[in-house]
């Protein structure tokens, strides 16, 4: 499975906050989000040094959830995942929020804002991400387990949002489930 950087969005606004491109100069707050669950066991250089290096980052466009000051407040990343027939699957990684904002919705808000931004201006076979940390917040958008709905050998934190209008494609993406992206 071969990733690569999706077509940039237009900015989402939804109830005082935007979700836009990343920009160079917000990387270092947008990889602190989630330090704590990926990078605890590193010092913050050190874990900043690592981000930056990553060719799996680079391969994907960072969104960033300000609130109406600017303030940031959650980040994730997207990927193209090629599909069957020239369709294309959005893989979702590093969902984080900031420390202090936690526990407020923000992670499922840009997490929604985002399916919303691709289902709307792109067109978008379906979405799937593997889920590092136990949440209610993937559910909430809409996905489940690519195994409690019959994908056998995919990796047990794998999780789809499919919907009848994409079942069929689903079916033959995953019979070779994609590894951990």
């Amino acid at each position: 499975m071969k990733l690569s950087k999706p077509l940039p969005l237009k900015p989402l606004y939804r109830d005082n906050m935007t979700l836009s491109l990343a920009e160079e100069n917000d990387m270092t707050q947008v990889f602190l989000m989630g330090k704590d669950a990926w990078g605890a066991e590193f010092q913050t250089e050190e874990y900043l040094d690592i981000c930056c290096a990553s060719e799996k980052y680079r391969l994907g466009n960072w969104f960033i959830l300000r609130d109406s000051s600017g303030a940031p407040l959650s980040s994730a990343i997207s990927y193209v995942i090629p599909g069957h027939n020239n369709s294309s699957w959005i893989g979702i990684g590093s969902l984080a929020t900031e420390v202090n904002s936690r526990k407020k919705g923000y992670g499922l808000s840009c997490l929604s804002m985002l399916l919303e931004g691709y289902e709307k201006q792109q067109a978008t076979t379906g979405f799937m991400l593997f889920q590092d940390v136990q949440t209610n917040i993937y559910r909430s958008a809409g996905f489940v387990a690519a195994e409690s709905i019959g994908y056998t050998g995919a990796h047990p934190s794998l999780l789809l949002r499919i919907n009848e209008r994409n079942n069929q494609e689903a079916e033959y993406f995953l019979k070779t489930p994609p590894s951990y992206f």
